[in-house]
């Protein structure tokens, strides 16, 4: 949807939150089941359905929380709370969230506590209150993560092939560097393009139910590992202390990669036969996984 000034979810979003709207208008016009439906709704829309369940399992227990202290102060004090019950209502909330390790409930727990305490302070029915929030909050994450599934699942296999195929370009113009010139390159990028690489595949794995062909990942897994082995020896070759001479084999690979390579070979090198053992070793692991690499791509296409 590159025509359009927003991406994909965006869209879905709004689509979720206004079908959610929708639903729940058909059985309630409370303007704070509408709010809680929505809210629902927001917050589910997630990249991937995994993290559309873990923000769906957070917003329901924050919920649950928000209400259950709530619905204590409001039984207690009924219309009239104190600012004080307030505050030591939100310090038992912050309190119980960290003892339950649910740190990342704290905020919309409060801010439901807060809700239930100043808007349902006049309810006769502060029960059916309390499990009607959880309702709507259930309809707002359910049809979230029903648009999610049913609208084009998220799919990054060609952002990763991108990465890989940009990994793939610049570590022969880094050997170029070293081996040809002795011009220690910056290796930080493609150090940055591996750790892209591995987010997307984590993205990746978490939508693994929408694969329509399973070993796909394990063959973009293999990729990843290809472009570590390249990275690892090309920062085995930066690692030397001294360079050596060029074996005609590998000489022979790197012009087939288009490198410019002076054609009277590498002159006043000073260098003993282990460094050129040493290095041609390396090269050769790295030759050998780009190669592999561009190989396991083709598969993956």
């Amino acid at each position: 949807m590159k025509h359009l000034p927003f991406g994909l979810r965006t869209l879905k979003t709004a689509i979720s939150i206004t079908v959610a709207l929708i639903i729940v208008q058909l059985y309630s016009d409370n303007p704070d089941a509408m709010f809680y439906a929505a809210l629902g709704a927001l917050v589910a829309m997630e990249t991937t359905l995994d993290r559309s369940i873990r923000q769906s399992i957070t917003q329901l227990l924050s919920v649950l929380f928000g209400t259950v202290v709530g619905y204590l102060v409001l039984y207690l004090f009924h219309a009239s709370i104190p600012a004080w019950v307030i505050g030591l209502g939100i310090l038992i909330l912050i309190l119980l969230c960290n003892m339950l390790k649910f740190p990342y409930t704290i905020t919309l727990s409060c801010i439901v506590f807060l809700s239930a305490c100043m808007y349902n302070s006049h309810s006769k029915d502060l029960l059916g209150d309390a499990a009607l929030r959880m309702a709507n909050t259930t309809v707002g994450l359910a049809t979230a993560m029903l648009v999610n599934i049913a609208i084009r699942p998220y799919n990054n296999k060609g952002r990763i092939l991108s990465l890989l195929k940009k990994i793939r370009k610049q570590v022969p113009k880094d050997l170029e560097s070293i081996v040809v010139y002795e011009r220690f390159p910056n290796l930080q990028p493609s150090v940055e393009l591996l750790r892209s690489i591995e987010r997307e595949l984590s993205l990746y794995h978490a939508q693994r139910f929408f694969h329509r062909k399973h070993d796909e990942e394990a063959l973009l897994g293999g990729c990843l590992q290809l472009a570590q082995r390249m990275v690892q020896e090309l920062e085995a070759i930066c690692g030397m202390d001294c360079l050596g001479d060029l074996a005609s084999d590998n000489l022979e690979r790197m012009d087939a990669l288009m490198l410019r390579l002076p054609r009277d070979g590498i002159l006043n090198r000073k260098c003993t036969r282990r460094d050129t053992i040493v290095m041609n070793y390396h090269l050769d692991k790295l030759l050998t996984a780009h190669s592999y690499l561009g190989e396991l791509m083709e598969s993956c296409e």
